[in-house]
């Protein structure tokens, strides 16, 4: 078959990315050739060298392929672990502080950023992702892996330095706070240093999440706590301490309610 019957037949099988490898098996033409016209038709865009992606129709004449498209099928084609996460995670979860321009993933080894089709998807590593408790969340065209909230809160923490600081991250937070629950915190927790979880208990309190913050007490109870600093990448200064959760306060968080 050529093609255009080629790529109508995976979408009839609720199919929307192929390989060169898959394709040689079924197109008989020049696949090159039939690739780079299906591009130029807006009809197909290629994220990784051999991986295409199928853009529908009814958007090839648009700017914009949402990652969640292709995000699954993309990273079984590198096989490589995965989840959404960060602000975008966040974003799924009901915080639209700033929603975000960047689909943000964690995967556990360093990779470019993408550019597709006027989007951008970067990713964050984290060589222990595979065992952050995650979910999955239906897509157009499957699904894909997405942290947790409790996961979502504890990485937005740790990667503070990437998405604004401290100061944002409490915002974020506050903004999602309804979905987060005190016994997948403590699962999720377990994968997380006490520096992070002591962030994250002084963020509870500023919020008023009184239970997140007795979970997180007791959880460090079993922990060696020593004085960190609120923002990880922030200034070494003399700053005021915060008792409770044994933090230098060497930023100024506010919440913006």
């Amino acid at each position: 078959m050529d093609m255009q019957s080629y790529i109508k037949h995976l979408n009839n099988k609720g199919i929307w990315s192929f390989t060169t490898a898959d394709a040689s098996q079924n197109v008989d033409r020049d696949i090159p050739f039939a690739i780079q016209q299906m591009r130029k038709a807006g009809r197909l865009v290629d994220p990784a060298r051999g991986f295409y992606v199928i853009i529908p129709e009814e958007m090839s004449l648009s700017d914009r392929l949402p990652a969640d498209r292709y995000i699954d099928d993309l990273m079984a084609f590198h096989q490589t672990p995965y989840y959404v996460g960060l602000l975008t995670a966040a974003f799924f979860y009901g915080s639209a502080h700033q929603s975000p321009q960047v689909f943000q993933v964690i995967t556990d080894k360093s990779r470019r950023p993408l550019r597709v089709r006027g989007g951008k998807v970067r990713f964050f590593t984290n060589q222990k992702m595979k065992s952050a408790p995650v979910t999955q969340r239906n897509t157009p065209t499957g699904y894909m892996k997405i942290s947790t909230p409790e996961t979502t809160i504890l990485d937005l923490v740790k990667y503070d330095r990437w998405i604004g600081g401290m100061d944002h991250v409490a915002n974020v937070i506050s903004e999602m706070i309804s979905q987060v629950r005190v016994a997948p915190l403590a699962e999720s927790s377990a994968h997380y240093s006490t520096p992070i979880l002591q962030r994250l208990g002084y963020v509870f309190d500023l919020i008023g999440y009184e239970k997140g913050g007795r979970k997180l007490m007791g959880l460090l109870g079993g922990r060696k706590v020593s004085y960190a600093l609120l923002e990880a990448s922030g200034p070494k200064i003399l700053s005021p301490k915060n008792e409770r959760w044994r933090l230098n306060l060497n930023t100024q968080v506010e919440l913006e309610y």
